[in-house]
């Protein structure tokens, strides 16, 4: 474990996937779920003084620091300073889920349960994307309608229309039970696309490496790279709850599924928030939430930049958001 230091992003190497992994999954653990707002402010505090006050520093061990500066992250914006909406944040992001995952993978895919799921899962993800967003822009409430229409919309149609187009082919059941993923797919493209346009639009705000200082303007070129890194994950992130069906699928055809109602769904559950978790901690550990670059993947305006320090930028920080 890393000697805590608020320059520090985490206690994990997250130059290495099993780095970002480790680190995810204390991000994303439900028990962070569990401190209050008072507590959240002191961990704050506290973080924000232990590198500024060496009699701070000596009252708590690397690994107490570190545990608070999980909590905090997983509970609090990183740009905005200020605690998510309690369904939206990454902490309670698998609890949250697990009824929806079951309603879209577990449940006969039939036109009212697609619609019904569908309209559940998008309406979530789009919260979710907004409260995570990167903070730079201001997004109207006319985008914010047209964005959450057509998530909404294009998943239903997705969904009952790939699960049309595979019954008209005959297609195997394990694959027309798959049919709500191609809208997953289809809705998190579209939901996460409006969810940025303003990024695309104005750019976002970029910081030198060394000195965390924001530079000059927003840049609409780190906005395209954060979007496609994320919608990478947000690919990666739909596909483990489709593994339920499948497990369930062979336990029945080997007569091993439990005969009671209650036990079969409490296993439903059970196995829909188990994939859950694996698939966010691997989704989201593909990339860093702060993604690093060469001045010469952006604009122009920022390459050849001094820091307060003189020294030439060699390396530009963003916020990806989630």
């Amino acid at each position: 474990m890393k000697r805590y230091t608020n320059k520090e992003d985490s206690a994990e190497d997250l130059t290495t996937y099993w780095g970002r992994l480790k680190h995810f999954q204390n991000i994303i653990s439900p028990a962070n779920i569990f401190y209050s707002s008072e507590q959240l402010n002191e961990y704050g505090k506290i973080l924000e003084n232990v590198d500024k006050d060496p009699s701070i520093r000596k009252q708590y061990t690397d690994q107490q620091l570190w545990k608070m500066r999980y909590v905090v992250d997983s509970n609090i914006h990183p740009q905005l300073k200020e605690p998510v909406n309690i369904l939206f944040r990454t902490s309670t992001f698998v609890p949250v889920n697990v009824p929806l995952a079951f309603g879209l993978a577990v449940l006969p895919p039939t036109p009212i349960n697609q619609l019904l799921a569908q309209s559940a899962n998008q309406t979530y993800n789009f919260m979710f994307n907004y409260c995570n967003r990167n903070a730079s822009n201001v997004f109207s409430n006319e985008m914010l309608a047209f964005s959450y229409g057509g998530a909404v919309s294009s998943a239903v149609v997705g969904s009952l229309g790939t699960s049309w187009l595979f019954k008209k082919l005959n297609a195997p059941a394990l694959l027309i039970r798959a049919c709500p993923l191609f809208g997953v797919l289809i809705a998190n493209t579209f939901n996460l696309f409006f969810a940025r346009y303003p990024d695309f639009q104005k750019g976002i705000q970029v910081f030198d490496d060394e000195t965390q200082e924001p530079l000059p303007g927003l840049s609409k070129e780190a906005a395209k790279i954060a979007f496609f890194r994320t919608l990478v994950t947000r690919y990666i992130l739909p596909l483990p709850m489709f593994i339920p069906p499948i497990v369930i699928y062979f336990m029945k055809q080997a007569k091993c599924y439990p005969q009671g109602r209650g036990i079969g769904l409490a296993l439903d559950l059970s196995l829909s928030g188990f994939f859950l978790y694996c698939g966010l901690s691997v989704g989201i550990g593909i990339f860093p939430q702060y993604l690093k670059v060469n001045p010469t993947d952006l604009e122009s305006q920022y390459q050849n930049l001094t820091n307060s320090k003189g020294n030439k930028i060699k390396t530009i920080v963003f916020n990806k958001g989630l």
